[in-house]
């Protein structure tokens, strides 16, 4: 009997093949959406153009302005997770979180961002008092807003409320966002108010004592949530004094 065994022989090299299709291992595309500007009384502007809108923490600094139409597109940013700023001089400013840019040929769309002009110094206020009352047993408050350049108005108040001092637009536990009785051409008067100040954070439950500050807000609500989980009043005026208030409404 023989043995038998496969020998590979090796021919001529053959010559050699097309270049293949570069890889592409970061994913981009484009983000686009729209500006609307209101102005102070909460009306739309027709010329919406001149807004700034940007991709945080990209370097250098991705972003784009709007046109008369509010219309805006960010081309060429990396697929992911970012966070975005509008803003405009005079206007405040939004800021969207978390937003998603999948990447690819399709735009990821932010959708109408509204921007509101921010309240004019000529709406300051001059004064902040909150004081306690009861009637039998209905314990309640009345907050009273001296304005600084007597007028008349409508504008909204915001009440910002917190269990601890410094108080602010950026720092707050709650806001209780309202339009106030006008008393008289100086006078902004809300009372009563006599909900429990937990029924609005868990962070007032039990607490001897509310610290308080108060801002004129523009008519039409702009508003956003930051990453600390307070409410964000961006077109609001200058906050007013703060004060500290016995809680009389302690669950």
């Amino acid at each position: 009997m023989f043995a038998c065994s496969k020998v590979n022989v090796a021919g001529p090299q053959g010559p050699p093949g097309a270049d293949g299709v570069p890889g592409n291992s970061i994913l981009t595309g484009t983000i686009s959406g729209k500006i609307l500007l209101y102005d102070s009384l909460g009306n739309p502007v027709s010329d919406n153009s001149g807004a700034t809108i940007s991709v945080d923490s990209t370097s250098p600094l991705l972003q784009s302005v709007s046109a008369s139409d509010g219309r805006f597109s960010i081309p060429s940013v990396k697929a992911g997770d970012y966070d975005l700023t509008t803003s405009k001089q005079g206007y405040g400013s939004m800021h969207i979180f978390n937003f998603l840019n999948a990447g690819g040929s399709n735009p990821s769309q932010t959708g109408n961002i509204e921007l509101g002009q921010q309240v004019s110094s000529n709406l300051d206020i001059k004064n902040l008092t909150v004081d306690t009352s009861s009637y039998g047993s209905f314990h309640f408050m009345v907050v009273t807003i001296t304005l600084a350049h007597p007028q008349k108005t409508s504008n909204p108040v915001l009440l910002y409320i917190s269990h601890a001092s410094g108080v602010s637009n950026q720092s707050n536990d709650y806001v209780f966002r309202t339009n106030y009785f006008q008393q008289n051409d100086s006078t902004l008067i809300f009372s009563p108010l006599d909900i429990v100040p937990s029924y609005y954070s868990d962070k007032l439950y039990q607490i001897d004592y509310l610290y308080m500050t108060a801002a004129i807000d523009n008519p039409r609500l702009f508003t956003y949530t930051d990453e600390m989980g307070n409410t964000v009043y961006p077109s609001a005026g200058k906050l007013s004094n703060e004060v500290k208030v016995y809680n009389v409404l302690k669950d």
